[in-house]
């Protein structure tokens, strides 16, 4: 079964969800792109994929089609609140996030990581088609850099600087990766670990 294949099969299963957290094993350009247009999400109100084209070195006109597709999803997701899409690796975070308008406040696309991400027209204008959709006031994008001091060593490190939401990872499990990276950084430099 190929990626696709299993991106179409969790997009079709997820259609009365609500709540999909599905990191690292769907890409959400796949997720969207495997839509059928009659598909709807009517309950679903939070969304977390990943996608491998959050990176610096892609082409922003496959990053700018992918989020145009996503927004293309987000417009038969009546009861969105948050949709997060993510790249965290070593030396690499970025995540796109939407969160719908709430208490008559705009709907914000918050993007956040170690390289500056730019959305072109095209982009921003299918999420405000999103925003308008769903009954709200306008659309701010907020523009957050990660500072150079920030060394990202793994997803779990990508994680924690990007703020991605708890139903990407439970607290615990990723107190479990930063100990599990603590271990392995003491014994690669032959030091024993120290508790914490």
């Amino acid at each position: 079964m190929s990626d696709f294949d299993v991106s179409r099969a969790v997009a079709n299963l997820s259609l009365g969800l609500e709540h999909l957290s599905a990191s690292f094993i769907v890409d959400a350009g796949d997720f969207s792109y495997a839509r059928e247009p009659s598909w709807k999400w009517p309950n679903l109100t939070s969304l977390a994929l990943t996608s491998r084209l959050l990176a610096p070195n892609k082409s922003p006109a496959e990053i700018g089609y992918m989020l145009q597709a996503a927004a293309a999803a987000a417009m038969e997701m009546p009861n969105l609140e948050t949709m997060e899409i993510w790249n965290g690796q070593e030396g690499l975070a970025m995540v796109f996030r939407f969160q719908s308008a709430r208490g008559g406040r705009p709907s914000t696309i918050t993007l956040r990581g170690i390289w500056e991400l730019d959305l072109r027209p095209p982009v921003i204008e299918a999420w405000e088609a999103v925003t308008l959709r769903h009954g709200g006031p306008g659309l701010v994008i907020a523009k957050e850099l990660l500072g150079p001091g920030i060394v990202v060593k793994s997803h779990g490190t990508a994680i924690h600087y990007l703020r991605v939401s708890n139903m990407v990872i439970r607290p615990i499990s990723l107190r479990q990766i930063w100990i599990e990276h603590r271990i392995r950084g003491a014994h690669n430099y032959g030091m024993m670990p120290v508790a914490s």
